[in-house]
């Protein structure tokens, strides 16, 4: 069962790399891994282990990490394949795998027709020509064969066959250099096996979301014309986790955002609720595959403590505290510099300055905040009843949240 207080995790994927005939590194596949030690994926559901890739390449690494200017290879289910706008990728950046499993049928080819009219890149994985494949063939962009299932001789059939269409071959399972020679030799555009590379492990630290969360905030969206964006910003900012995840994407190239975010209900704003539903199933299906309940609690109460004291002063914004507060602990919570956490999320940089450097008016009553959770002295009697009032209320708050997760 899932520790609901773990709010810290770690995540990992693969990438091995995919060469021109120079074999300079022209893409990377991006591998499914379930964790840091693993050297194969250990696949039980292919939902749920796409879904942790893309969430952990766009929401946490970052795409450009990854793969920076090349294209991303990743396999997708049918499950997927069958729902264009469930999957929130980069059309300019990812490639659709489509896997030689996934039933060619007149549903797939009219869910592959519309990826093709939306601007995606289709590939067909470990495949074999057959002439009643013409059509999702004509859809590709790549077919990849399989050298190991196919040996020298089909290998040989299958690019004669498929000389014909528009579309680039990338040859993969090559483990020699007679093996690479011999498909050099063939005129096939790229190249891919342990010959050039194994797959790569990558390992990040990240922030759990807290499953509770996403299926409150399911269940909010399951009206698309008639939700609340006053109702998702509560729950959304319980979830310290949840809000990181969202401002990443906000700060991805996917989204082409170039405001900054400084509050919760602004992010749900600009993501929308389609957006917001497909981020919330694909976090729910990665989380398919000690305790840290002091923690937990800790962030929420720094979180409404600093909205609660903002209020009660009577500054501007309070929503921009609660904000604040939370990602004043991101770096405890992730393991990561605070800098660079920040650094990575669309955040203007008065807010970001306030968080890192205490600056400003945010900065200042981060600063109380937290001298007086710590037992710090607060020279002014007014600051310090404000303080103390809201403190117990912000403790309320989060002891009744904690125990209705």
């Amino acid at each position: 069962m899932e520790n609901k207080f773990d709010i810290d995790t770690t995540v990992s994927l693969a990438r091995q790399p995919i060469l021109d005939v120079q074999q300079s590194i022209w893409a990377y596949e991006l591998f499914y891994r379930a964790s840091s030690h693993a050297v194969e994926a250990e696949i039980y559901d292919g939902a749920s282990a796409t879904a942790q890739v893309i969430s952990t390449s766009l929401l946490e690494i970052g795409m450009d990490n990854l793969v920076g200017n090349k294209k991303a290879f990743i396999n997708f289910p049918r499950h997927y394949l069958l729902d264009p706008e469930s999957v929130p990728v980069n059309k300019n950046q990812v490639v659709i795998e489509v896997l030689n499993d996934a039933e060619f049928d007149h549903i797939l080819f009219a869910a592959l027709s519309k990826w093709h009219e939306l601007g995606y890149e289709i590939s067909l994985d470990n495949f074999f020509f057959e002439a009643k494949l013409t059509p999702f063939v004509e859809l590709a962009s790549y077919i990849k064969l399989d050298l190991i299932a196919l040996g020298y001789e089909e290998l040989l059939e299958q690019v004669e066959a498929l000389k014909d269409f528009d579309v680039k071959i990338i040859v993969e399972k090559i483990e020699t250099w007679d093996e690479f020679d011999f498909c050099r030799k063939l005129d096939v555009d790229y190249f891919q096996g342990y010959f050039f590379a194994q797959p790569q492990n990558i390992v990040r630290k990240a922030v759990r979301v807290n499953n509770m969360t996403l299926l409150q905030v399911m269940s909010k969206l399951l009206n698309i014309d008639d939700f609340s964006v006053e109702e998702l910003e509560k729950i959304i900012s319980q979830d310290v986790g949840l809000v990181h995840k969202l401002l990443k994407y906000l700060n991805s190239p996917v989204t082409g955002l170039v405001a900054t975010v400084d509050t919760v209900h602004l992010a749900i704003v600009l993501i929308g609720a389609q957006q917001l539903k497909s981020l919330t199933n694909l976090l729910l299906m990665s989380e398919m595959v000690g305790d840290r309940q002091s923690l937990l609690q800790e962030v929420l109460i720094r979180s409404k403590h600093t909205e609660l004291f903002a209020a009660r002063m009577n500054y501007n914004n309070e929503e921009k505290y609660f904000l604040a507060g939370m990602l004043s602990m991101i770096d405890v919570c992730m393991g990561i510099e605070l800098l660079e956490v920040l650094e990575s999320l669309p955040l203007p940089t008065e807010l970001a300055n306030a968080i890192v450097n205490r600056s400003g008016k945010i900065g200042t009553a981060l600063t109380q905040v937290e001298q007086y959770t710590k037992g710090g002295l607060v020279a002014d009697e007014e600051i310090e009843n404000a303080l103390k009032d809201t403190y117990i209320e912000a403790v309320m708050w989060a002891d009744y949240l904690c125990s209705t997760l």
